[in-house]
């Protein structure tokens, strides 16, 4: 299988992530940010990554790629054996996906404007720093985001939180500068800070 990414993805790293938790090889297509041609050809829409097989299945969006990916190599798991316990992922990961993601998604698009609202900006920062808490408090008494190893919901907010720790300065997408800028959690939230490093350290494919 072959899955189309470009440099510093968020959503990109989950599936490297989950690759190397699957010990799965994959191999990587890089595309140009500004020509993505070849990833609308394989699969209709410009966001990546998508993954093709040499089947010519094509799956598309981060998190059903590492679905895909679960249902194929279910050992190691990425998800609770448990129907009630997995449904928490899920329903995490939708969340994630559709509520938490707003904010810095607009962020991201008011800094482009000629004169961005900074009230706005605040109003959507603050929900991110209110939101910080809670993903203090669920690492309160674990090592990993609702299961008791790395998991699902792991993959899918690490890309997004670790730039409230950490952040490559050759990466200036605007979009991961808005995280950097408006979730402190370095010297703020030490269970979210620890978790950081704790996945950071895991391999990626």
């Amino acid at each position: 299988m072959r899955i189309f990414r470009i440099p510093f993805s968020t959503n990109v790293e989950r599936v490297a992530l989950a690759l190397a938790h699957k010990g799965s090889h994959v191999e990587w297509v890089d595309v140009d940010p500004e020509d993505r041609s070849a990833v609308r050809e394989v699969s209709g829409q410009d966001l990546v990554p998508v993954l093709q097989t040499d089947k010519g299945e094509v799956v598309a969006d981060s998190m059903r790629i590492v679905a895909w990916l679960e249902a194929r190599r279910p050992d190691p798991p990425l998800w609770p054996a448990h129907a009630g316990r997995r449904a928490e992922v899920d329903v995490f990961i939708e969340w994630f996906n559709l509520v938490w993601k707003g904010p810095p998604n607009r962020i991201a698009a008011e800094l482009e404007r000629d004169a961005p609202d900074t009230r706005a900006i605040e109003g959507w920062s603050a929900q991110l720093r209110g939101w910080l808490e809670q993903f203090d408090n669920l690492l309160g008494d674990r090592d990993w985001l609702l299961t008791e190893s790395f998991g699902a919901a792991d993959v899918c907010a690490f890309p997004f939180l670790k730039y409230g720790v950490l952040h490559d300065p050759a990466d200036d997408e605007l979009f991961h500068r808005g995280l950097a800028d408006h979730l402190p959690i370095a010297g703020n939230f030490a269970n979210i800070e620890a978790w950081v490093h704790r996945v950071d350290g895991l391999p990626r494919a």
